[in-house]
């Protein structure tokens, strides 16, 4: 009674669990030393025992100590202390500071209007020095008589040297307007004039004129006057401006030019060179300078001259300034640094001085202000700043021409001057010495609670470990009792659980412990091994029938994807009838009833629980089909069960674990290898358990006896559960429902086509779910196609001629956009696919399946397996090891080089999905409507076909125009909108189709020719250097255009250079294909004539060179060498066992079909076609 009752109590926490597991509770290991011990994978469960989860439901308040009071109140009190200190810093730092900066501010305000005010006062007295030569020169010409413009002024060389000393000029000149009629006459009166030049100058504008004249200092280099201010564009533009609006206009900086322009950077560099012989040697002509044109007069009859007079100006005065003379010695010696920014609009020029004390320094040509001073700005324009006392008498300076605008801001040393920062160090010194001794014990006080904390959970992670590995009476003994178990946990004292083990750890002074000797060999072991006897036990070992051919196929995501779900699956089976999961070697697993706890119906539970993983098997791999590929669904179970006594225990070393020794297990391991597909194979001892229980109606005797190694012949039974089997079926069709909504990828099937059988739908939905995931990549990678337009969405391009006409030497790939490669796009499992295009995708690829023939090998079966090669060897596709890290690197710039050698190392495949789509989309159609016999067999019948394809490629050009007649019908108006973005890319996807399709074609001799002669000059040639007619991006490009090829070539016959198993699937099936085309009087030959010595033939001439060429391409990794491998292992198997193999298959075939000279039993055998309207 009380063991009844104490079962059903743990039936119903495992149901508890099994319902927990369904709806994804999974144990969370916060410890990842922890959890990497779980047998290397994170989805074992952790409360498979009652005390597991006991354990696991500790709370932390009964492992962790809690606070002392006192550590609390001063914890506070600490706390409280150090607000209150910070306050008061911070209140001590901002008066000190708020003062300085108030003296900041008030000193540079002070500076900031000295130093506008002397600027403007420096410009009122350079246009009064203008005002003036212009009165001096209209007096002279009154006085002496003179008719304008023909005047001269004694002493000018005297006059303007006191003008330049007053105006801190470096050169002026008086510009009078010389009309084109009294050009002859002012040239004659400088003639006789000038005393100081020997010819005139021939000019040669027709007028107007304004040539310089009484300009000093002269200099020898250029010409003294009769130079003709109007050649110049800005230079006549500001003067003219100054003559017509009567204002006063300072140009701007004629030295300052665009450097990215290369014309305007070199007149600005001979504009430098005019003004270095004006200058003193030290200084700088490379710094900012302007004019300053003073419009003349014809008469003045005032002091205050009225520019709204009516009369014209009859020429200008012309002053040539650097700016860093109009702001020199405007500060006294001792000022602090100012920081001036002169601005004006026209060309947008921009140039910094700091003037330091009377000195100003160029900082460049930009706004060099620190963006700090921002709000400290004292800005004005240069008008502005002019007679701003009144004395000026002149004209005034224009506010419209590119008006000059003074933006004046701190320096840093102005800054340091004022603001000091002791007072803050000091501040902060006391502060900080305070906080730290705060922050040490604060910091103390929190490693001390976060080590309580992680003392518990490593503890619950360890607890949770040994309860999944272990049984309840070995855990115990490994971790001790509870109460020393939880004593452990509280005070982390005690040395004897699971991770120390592991680890290599000790449990006792002078012992080694339960995780061995460490790194001394010769110490043995001092601790009592943990081992016990269970007497009444069964074992089961279940092992995945076709799984080694299976995963020769597929890659190491989907071998481990496949395994991790049937186990878990498995596992959760286990929970409920509570068998004990020992372990998984390989793809098989392990499991035992009768141990810990003993178990009277030990014999009858696990053969419940072989029937239910036998079911659980059935559905997990159909659904698993869509994701893994065609075939998936064909793998079984086979299950050996044995009873009897094993030793159990924990084997101490490095990894250690629970396992089981013994004849018992030795034993299931027979009986399992012997067994059948999908079967549960048990023993005699087994058998009478089970008529002891009752179940006598299980047992189906084997009619054989079976031969096992070291056990001679046996008696074995195969089991039939037919008890529950209502409760089983409904168990796993809640979880087929379960496995639906995990691993299903929402294929939306749309309208589906009369004919097609569940297999060939499965293989339909694996493409179309294949062909989704690369399309996918062809969005997330240029995003997608919104709204596409009409033209789009009919876009098709015209064809001329045969396909085989289109084949191309050298397809060109997109070029490598390192923007593009780099920049966050989104995630290919972000893209969503609009419904109507999976359904149009879907159809798609349904009416290609309709268009294979049931032929034995070409036929769409074949197809998907290609489309699987194909795939798999684009993801081998690899970079070098240097490479391997890309999606890791956050550096941009290392992250666009890195991308650009992965470009640039794979010929450009890996940077362009489309490409990668249509290599499967080639895959899937290369054999359409294959009639299953060869093209020399076409063209001796004469078909249509072959007519039509001139007796070349015949089958391979018919399947590429069916299938693209079929992708080009209205019907995929969106599918094609969404895949192509523009004719460009369709044009390359046929070129990519066609070449790979030709390629399936290897007995046509000039392809073949054409291939070998490309290899050569692609990847022999080339790396000889002897290939200079091509540039280096036809190099990249041929080299893509081999390897795709390749990939499709090698992926059509991949089944020879994979494991046997696969290899003997598909040979057979050819065999098959070409007895009945001999049958059919469509073949000469009978094939078992020629079959085991052709395919030495096939291995030593055509697929072996093939898996050298792949290694030799250098972009598949590992995959080259594993079809190197497989290929001459098969050609090994088929040297030893393939006569017997051709012997087999001829009586497979014959029994199956006939023979040709029996009449009597052979049929007209006509291959049967899928007649299927799409």
């Amino acid at each position: 009674m009380a063991l009844g009752t104490n079962r059903s109590k743990d039936t119903e926490s495992l149901q508890d669990e099994e319902s927990s597991e369904s709806s994804g509770g999974v144990v969370d290991f916060q410890d990842e030393e922890a959890t990497s011990m779980i047998d290397g994978s994170s989805h074992h469960k952790s409360n498979s025992s009652s005390s597991g989860a006991t354990l696991a439901g500790l709370s932390q308040d009964s492992v962790i100590m809690g606070d002392n009071p006192m550590v609390t109140y001063l914890r506070w009190v600490l706390v409280t202390v150090l607000v209150f200190s910070t306050v008061a810093v911070a209140l001590a730092i901002r008066f000190y500071t708020n003062s300085e900066q108030n003296d900041l501010h008030n000193a540079f305000r002070s500076d900031a209007r000295k130093v506008l005010d002397s600027i403007g006062q420096n410009f009122d007295l350079t246009m009064g020095a203008a005002d003036a030569f212009m009165f001096r020169v209209v007096s002279q010409a009154r006085s002496s008589g003179s008719v304008w413009p023909l005047v001269t002024i004694p002493d000018l060389a005297v006059q303007t040297a006191k003008l330049m000393t007053q105006t801190n000029s470096i050169y002026m000149a008086f510009y009078p307007l010389i009309t084109k009629e009294k050009r002859q006459e002012w040239e004659n009166f400088t003639k006789h004039n000038d005393g100081w030049v020997d010819e005139a100058l021939t000019m040669r504008c027709q007028g107007p004129f304004l040539p310089s004249w009484m300009g000093s200092p002269v200099i020898p280099t250029w010409p003294p006057y009769n130079w003709n201010g109007l050649s110049g564009l800005a230079f006549a533009k500001s003067m003219f401006y100054t003559m017509e609006t009567k204002s006063v206009v300072v140009t701007p900086v004629a030295n300052n030019a665009d450097p990215n322009d290369p014309v305007a950077a070199a007149q600005a560099k001979v504009t430098s060179d005019w003004a270095i012989p004006y200058l003193d040697p030290d200084e700088d002509t490379n710094e900012p300078f302007s004019d300053m044109y003073y419009p003349v007069l014809p008469s003045i009859d005032s002091v205050l001259i009225d520019p709204n007079s009516n009369e014209k100006a009859i020429g200008a005065v012309a002053f040539s300034f650097y700016w860093r003379h109009a702001i020199k010695n405007i500060l006294p010696p001792n000022s602090l640094g100012l920081i001036l920014v002169f601005h004006n609009d026209c060309g947008n020029q921009t140039f910094t001085y700091q003037v330091d004390g009377s000195t100003p320094t160029f900082l460049g040509f930009a706004d060099f202000h620190e963006q700090k001073y921002n709000d400290l700005v004292i800005s004005s324009t240069l008008k502005d700043l002019t007679n701003r006392d009144g004395t000026y008498t002149g004209l005034p300076m224009s506010t419209d021409y590119c008006p000059f605008t003074l933006s004046v801001y701190p320096s840093t040393e102005m800054e340091e001057h004022y603001v000091q920062n002791d007072p803050i160090y000091y501040a902060l010194g006391a502060a900080f010495v305070f906080i730290f001794t705060s922050a040490l014990f604060l910091f103390y006080d929190l490693k001390v609670t976060r080590r309580q904390r992680r003392i518990q959970q490593r503890a619950l992670a360890s607890g949770a470990i040994v309860s999944s590995i272990f049984p309840d009476s070995i855990k115990e003994k490994l971790i001790g009792s509870k109460e020393e178990s939880l004593a452990f946990h509280a005070t982390s004292k005690k040395r004897g659980n699971l991770k120390h083990f592991l680890r290599g750890g000790g449990t006792t002074t002078g012992g080694t412990g339960v995780g061995g000797g460490g790194a001394n060999p010769d110490v043995h072991i001092r601790d009592k091994p943990i081992a016990e006897l269970f007497l009444e036990t069964t074992v089961m070992f279940a092992d995945v029938v076709g799984f080694t051919a299976w995963s020769s196929v597929r890659e190491p995501a989907q071998v481990f994807t496949l395994l991790e779900t049937l186990y878990q699956s498995f596992d959760s089976v286990a929970r409920k009838r509570r068998v004990f999961k020992v372990e998984t070697v390989g793809d098989c697993y392990v499991a035992v009833v009768g141990l810990p706890d003993p178990r009277r119906d030990h014999a009858s539970a696990m053969c419940r629980f072989g029937q239910d993983i036998i079911s659980r098997m059935f559905v997990v791999t159909k659904h698993l089909e869509l994701s893994l590929g065609p075939d998936t669904a064909d793998l079984g179970l086979r299950i050996g069960i044995h009873s009897g006594p094993v030793t159990a225990g924990v084997l101490r070393g490095d990894r250690a674990r629970f396992q089981l020794f013994g004849d018992t297990m030795n034993t299931t391991s027979r009986l399992e290898s012997t067994g059948e597909r999908n079967r549960i194979q048990c023993s005699k001892e087994t058998a009478a358990l089970l008529m002891e229980d009752g179940k006598g109606g299980w047992l189906e005797p084997r009619r054989e006896y079976v031969n096992m190694k070291g056990k001679g012949s046996l008696e074995t039974f195969f089991v039939n559960v037919s008890v529950g089997k209502a409760n089983t079926a409904s168990s796993v069709g809640s979880f087929a429902a379960a496995l639906t909504n995990d691993f299903t990828s929402g294929v939306s099937r749309g309208k589906a086509i009369p004919g097609l059988d569940e297999r060939t739908y499965r293989q339909i939905d694996w493409n179309v779910e294949t062909l989704l995931r690369l399309i996918k990549q062809v969005v997330a990678r240029r995003g997608p196609v919104v709204n596409p337009s009409e033209s789009l969405m009919k876009m098709n391009i015209s064809i001329d001629g045969l396909p085989l006409n289109e084949v191309r030497e050298i397809i060109q790939l997109p070029e490598f956009d390192s923007n593009k490669s780099t920049r966050h796009m989104k995630k290919p499992s972000d893209v969503v696919i609009p419904i109507e295009v999976e359904h149009q995708l879907h159809h798609l690829v349904s009416c290609i399946a309709s268009k294979y023939n049931s032929n034995p090998f070409h036929n769409f079966d074949h197809a998907s397996h290609v489309v699987m090669a194909v795939t798999k060897l684009l993801s081998r596709i690899t970079a070098p090891s240097h490479l391997e890290d890309l999606d890791e690197c956050h550096d941009k710039r290392r992250k666009k080089v890195a991308a650009s050698r992965l470009h640039d190392h794979t010929y450009g495949i890996t940077s362009d999905p489309l490409t990668q789509v249509a290599c499967a989309f080639a895959a899937l159609i290369h054999d359409v409507d294959h009639v299953g016999v060869s093209n020399a067999q076409l063209v001796k019948e004469e078909v249509p076909i072959a007519t039509k394809y001139k007796g070349r490629s015949v089958a391979e050009q018919n399947s590429v125009d069916l299938a693209w007649n079929l992708l080009m019908s209205p019907e995929y108006n969106s599918l094609r909108s969404f895949l192509f973005h523009n004719e460009g890319e369709l044009i390359r996807f046929r070129q990519l189709v066609i070449n790979s399709v030709m390629a399936t074609d290897i007995v046509d001799k000039e392809l073949k020719q054409l291939r070998n002669a490309r290899w050569e000059k692609a990847f022999k040639t080339n790396d000889s250097g002897d290939n200079s007619d091509d540039n280096p991006r036809d190099e990249v490009n041929r080299k893509a255009t081999i390897v795709i090829e390749h990939i499709i070539q090698a992926s059509d016959i991949s089944h020879t250079m994979q494991h046997w198993h696969v290899y003997r699937k598909w040979n057979q099936n050819l065999f098959e294909e070409l007895y009945v085309a001999y049958l059919n009087g469509r073949m000469e030959k009978d094939p078992a004539t020629f079959w085991y010595k052709g395919e030495f033939g096939f291995f030593d001439f055509y697929i072996i060179p093939l898996t050298r060429k792949l290694k030799e391409c250098g972009v598949f990794g590992v995959s080259s060498d594993e079809y190197l491998n497989y290929a001459l292992k098969n050609r090994e198997e088929w040297e030893t066992h393939g006569e017997e193999v051709v012997a087999q298959m001829i009586v497979e075939c014959r029994k199956k079909y006939g023979t040709k000279a029996d009449p009597e039993t052979t049929t007209e055998m006509s291959v049967p076609t899928n007649n299927v309207e799409c």
